[in-house]
C-alpha cells in the first residue's frame, strides 16, 4: 500500500492528450520531411510535392493520433477494470466479514447492554466506501430495537404477572364473595384488588357481573324448586294422613286395606324425593319432631321409605333414640343409602343393616352383595357425601348421595365406603354421641298428628328379628314385642291403645294379611317412586 501511493498521486495524461501529442510530434515530422522533399525535386515539381507531401502529412498525423488515443483509452479501460474487479474483491471481503463478525459481535454487545459507540470500537471496522456509515446505522437500530424489546419484556412480565394474581387471587376471591358471601357484583368489585391494566379490569367486571347474574338466576331457580318441593312435601303429608284415616275406617275390609297400605307405602316413596328436591335446593324436610325417636323407628321409618325394603334384613338389640331434631335427617339419610344399596345388587339378593353401639357413638353398617365399588368410585362417593356440595358439578339423575352430604354437613354424620364381606359394598355411617339420647318414658301415648314421623303402615307389617328390649311402643307408632310375643299380639296392642274404644274390634293379623296380600300383587305390578 505505500509504495503504490507515490504512483497514485502521478498525474497520467489522457488519450485525448496523448492523441494531441501524437499529432502534433507526427506533423511536425512529417513538416520537416516535406520540406526536405520540396527541396530536392524540380521547380515544376515542387508545387504537385507540396500539395500531395502536405496532406499526407496530415493524413498521417490524424491517423497517428487516432491510434493513440485509441490505444490509450483501451489500456486506461484495462486498468479501470483490473481496479474494480481489486475493489469489487476487496468489497465482497468486507461484507462477508461484515455479515459473519461484525454485525453479531455488534448485536451481542447491544443485547449485552453496552453502549453503541463502544460497540463500534469494539468491533471490526469496514474500510470501503459506505460500509462504516451502514455499520453505524446497523448498530444505532439495534439499540433502538433492544431498548423496544426490553420495554415489551417487561410490559409481558407485568401483564403475566397481573394475570396469574387475576387467575390466582382476585377471581377465586371475587367468586367466593359473589356466591359464598351474596355480595352484589358491584360491591364485590370493591372489595377485591383491582388490576391496573384497563383490559383486565373490564375482564374482572364482566366477569363479575356475569357471575352475579348466573347467582341470582341459580337462586331464583332454587327458591322456585324448594317452593314447588314444599308444596309437594305438604300434599304428600296431606295424603298420609288421609290415608292413614281410610286405613282406620276399611281396615276390616281386607283388599281395601291392602291396597290402602300399598299406596301409603308408594306415597312415602314420594315424599322421600320431595324432600330430596327440598334439600338440594336450600330448603328443609316436612316433617319434624321434638321427642327423642328410638333406633328401631328410626330403621322402620328409613324402610319403609325404600321400594325394595322386603330385601332389607334389620340386625339391632341397640335401645338408645335419636334426639328429635335430628331424626328425621338420620332416617332419610339411612332410607338414601339402603335404597342406593338395594339399587346397586342383584334383585334376589338382601341387604343387611347393622347397629353397633360404641364410644362415639351409634355406628350403622349397611352390606350389600352387588358388584362392589372400585377404589375411583368409592373416593367420589366419599366426596360426594364429605364435601359442600355443589349441584353444577353433579351428573346422572341418581342424587342421593348429594342429598345425604347435605344431610351430614348439616348433622354432624359421618359416612364412608368400604368393600363389604359379603362381596359388594359396605356402607358405614357414624351417629355423633350428640345426637344420641335414651327415649322418654310417657305415661300416656302421643296425639296422631299429621307432624307425626311418616314411618308408613306398610313398615309394621314388615318381618323384623326379635328385639330386646321393653315392650312399651318407643314412640306411640310402632309396635315392639317381648321375647315370645308374637307381631300380632304386639300390633293388637298398639291398635288397642292408639284407637281406644273407637276400633276396639281391629284384628292386627288381618292388617299383616292384608299387607301380604298387597305386596303380592304389588311384586306383578309396575314398580313405584324408588323402586329398583
Amino acid at each position: 500500500m505505500p509504495a503504490e501511493a507515490p504512483r497514485r498521486t502521478q498525474r497520467r495524461l489522457s488519450p485525448r492528450e496523448l492523441a494531441v501529442i501524437a499529432f502534433l510530434g507526427t506533423l511536425i515530422i512529417m513538416a520537416c520531411v516535406w520540406l526536405w522533399a520540396v527541396s530536392s525535386v524540380t521547380a515544376e515539381a515542387k508545387g504537385v510535392m507540396a500539395l500531395v507531401g502536405g496532406v499526407s502529412a496530415a493524413l498521417l498525423a490524424g491517423t497517428t493520433a487516432a491510434v493513440v488515443h485509441y490505444a490509450a483509452a483501451g489500456r486506461r479501460s484495462r486498468e479501470q477494470a483490473r481496479s474494480i474487479a481489486a475493489r469489487l474483491a476487496r468489497l465482497e471481503r468486507e461484507v462477508l466479514q461484515l455479515t459473519e463478525e461484525s454485525l453479531p459481535a455488534l448485536g451481542r454487545q447491544v443485547r449485552g447492554g453496552v453502549s453503541v459507540s463502544d460497540a463500534l470500537t469494539r468491533v471490526v471496522q469496514p474500510q470501503d466506501g459506505a460500509l462504516p456509515s451502514l455499520l453505524k446505522a446497523i448498530g444505532h437500530e439495534l439499540d433502538v430495537l433492544e431498548r423496544e424489546r426490553t420495554m415489551a419484556q417487561a410490559s409481558r412480565s407485568a401483564m403475566e404477572s397481573e394475570i396469574s394474581r387475576v387467575t390466582g387471587e382476585t377471581l377465586p376471591d371475587l367468586v367466593k364473595r359473589i356466591q359464598a358471601d351474596r355480595l352484589s357484583a358491584t360491591a364485590a368489585l370493591a372489595e377485591v384488588r383491582q388490576p391496573v391494566h384497563t383490559p383486565l379490569r373490564e375482564l374482572l367486571a364482566e366477569t363479575a357481573r356475569r357471575l352475579d347474574e348466573g347467582e341470582r338466576r341459580g337462586a331464583a331457580v332454587m327458591a322456585a324448586c324448594a317452593g314447588a318441593a314444599a308444596r309437594v312435601q305438604a300434599q304428600a303429608t296431606s295424603l298420609l294422613a288421609r290415608l292413614r284415616e281410610l286405613e282406620e275406617l276399611y281396615g276390616d275390609q281386607e283388599e281395601v286395606f291392602a291396597d290402602l297400605l300399598e299406596l301409603d307405602h308408594r306415597i312415602a316413596q314420594m315424599s322421600r324425593l320431595a324432600d330430596n328436591v327440598a334439600l338440594l335446593s336450600g330448603g328443609r324436610s316436612g316433617r319434624r319432631w321434638t321427642r327423642p325417636i328410638v333406633m328401631e323407628s328410626v330403621l322402620r321409618g328409613a324402610m319403609g321409605r325404600v321400594g325394595a325394603y322386603r330385601r332389607i334384613r334389620l340386625h339391632s338389640t341397640s335401645t338408645v333414640a335419636v334426639a328429635g331434631y335430628a331424626a328425621e335427617g338420620v332416617m332419610h339419610a339411612l332410607a338414601e343409602l339402603m335404597d342406593n344399596a338395594a339399587a346397586f345388587s342383584a334383585h334376589g339378593s338382601e341387604v343387611h343393616v347393622y347397629v353397633d353401639e360404641e364410644d362415639a357413638g351409634v355406628v350403622i353398617t349397611i352390606e350389600d352383595s352387588g358388584l362392589g365399588m372400585r377404589p375411583r368410585e368409592r373416593h367420589h362417593a366419599t366426596r360426594l357425601v364429605s364435601e359442600p356440595l355443589d349441584l353444577r358439578t353433579l351428573s346422572g339423575t341418581r342424587l342421593g348421595l348429594a342429598v345425604v352430604g347435605r344431610l351430614v354437613d348439616k348433622y354432624g354424620l359421618t359416612v364412608s365406603f368400604r368393600p363389604s364381606a359379603r362381596g359388594g359394598t359396605g356402607v358405614v355411617v357414624l351417629i355423633p354421641r350428640l345426637l344420641i339420647t335414651q327415649p322418654r318414658q310417657d305415661t300416656a301415648p302421643p296425639a296422631i298428628e299429621p307432624a307425626r314421623p311418616a314411618v308408613p303402615a306398610s313398615v309394621a307389617a314388615v318381618a323384623i328379628p326379635a328385639q330386646e328390649g321393653p315392650a312399651e311402643d318407643d314412640d306411640g307408632l310402632l309396635p315392639r314385642r317381648r321375647r315370645g310375643q308374637t307381631l300380632a299380639e304386639a300390633t293388637k296392642g298398639r291398635q288397642a291403645r292408639i284407637a281406644g274404644p273407637v276400633r276396639e274390634g281391629r284384628d292386627s293379623a288381618a292388617r299383616f294379611a292384608a299387607f301380604r296380600q298387597a305386596g303380592a300383587r304389588g311384586r306383578g305390578s309396575s314398580p313405584g317412586p324408588g323402586d329398583d
